[in-house]
């Protein structure tokens, strides 16, 4: 097997292992939300933001190997890998196509944790939002029809978020 490939390969599985990595992650910050774990939480997003990182670097390195691969095989400017595993000898070909469906089945299961994780956190913000519209209007009552019967508001202010902590 061409060491291009066997390098190609090694790099797709190590960000399926990175993709599954991501998809822990984002089930442990759920879970420390819905616990108020703000510590736990601070330091899961530092890794987070790490393995994205790391992500956005594998995937830049992996785009490499399939420009270098297809000008190799006499495709030059190919940017993607199904024609690559085309023109490859039978091991090698199955090798990288059980590469590639691992990456998109992880791909496409952190897509849906990404979806359920963003409902949540769009839901969480909601009821904070409605709470904070609650306590503004309870603590800060407006006055109406006030002066020549126009609307006046003669609150304190509003409240506002201080910290990531309610």
């Amino acid at each position: 097997m061409d060491r291009s490939i066997v390098e190609l390969i090694a790099a797709l599985c190590e960000k399926g292992v990175l993709l599954d990595q991501m998809q822990a992650l984002l089930q442990e910050e759920q879970e420390c939300m819905s616990s108020l774990d703000m510590a736990r939480l601070e330091e899961n997003q530092q890794e987070i933001g790490a393995g994205m990182e790391r992500l956005a670097k594998l995937s830049e390195q992996c785009q490499q190997m399939i420009a270098a691969i297809g000008t190799d095989l006499g495709m030059p400017g190919n940017t993607t890998l199904s024609p690559i595993i085309e023109r490859l000898s039978a091991p090698e070909k199955q090798a990288l196509k059980e590469a590639q469906q691992s990456v998109t089945g992880n791909a496409q299961a952190l897509q849906g944790a990404l979806a359920l994780h963003r409902r949540l956190i769009e839901d969480s913000l909601n009821v904070v939002g409605r709470s904070v519209n609650f306590f503004n209007r309870l603590f800060n009552p407006g006055q109406t029809y006030g002066g020549a019967g126009a609307f006046v508001n003669a609150g304190r202010g509003n409240s506002g978020f201080v910290s990531k902590e309610i």
